[in-house]
């Protein structure tokens, strides 16, 4: 009897794609467990729709992407450790973190392709799942994570 053994690669892999897959799609959203507080005013209203609620997006992060990013923003999730290229530091990655609202928002709404793979997503196109002020909250939550906050 021949027995092929597959790389270990080829499991992780596996075990990456599905979690992908499988836990946006399982995490539902409940509309009734939300707070509901005062309206902010107009001037915060117009700087929240542009820039983000992190509040909002803290709740998202711990949802979606802590588990590649880690909780703190610095690379280190369980999933993130096995993908290439290794996910974004938020905390120690100056550079990455001084570019502008677009160029991040482009990233996170487009994903971002492995290193070897060709067209295999190492981040899922997020626009697909997250809508635009899902993802301004998040880029607001992941702001305040570069700058030591939350």
């Amino acid at each position: 009897m021949h027995r092929t053994v597959l790389p270990l690669k080829k499991y992780i892999n596996a075990g990456l794609l599905l979690m992908i897959i499988l836990l946006p799609s399982s995490c539902s959203r409940d509309s009734n467990s939300q707070k509901t507080t005062a309206p902010p005013s107009s001037e915060k209203t117009a700087v929240l729709t542009k820039m983000g609620d992190p509040e909002k997006g803290k709740g998202i992060y711990e949802k979606y992407c802590f588990y590649c990013h880690g909780r703190e923003g610095r690379g280190d999730g369980a999933i993130g450790m096995a993908v290439s290229p290794h996910p974004a530091d938020f905390v120690g990655d100056k550079k990455r973190m001084a570019k502008s609202d677009d160029e991040l928002l482009k990233s996170i709404s487009g994903g971002i392709h492995r290193d070897v793979g060709g067209e295999e997503m190492a981040m899922p196109r997020w626009k697909d799942i997250l809508n635009e002020e899902d993802l301004r909250n998040v880029l607001a939550y992941i702001r305040q994570l570069s700058k030591g906050g939350m």
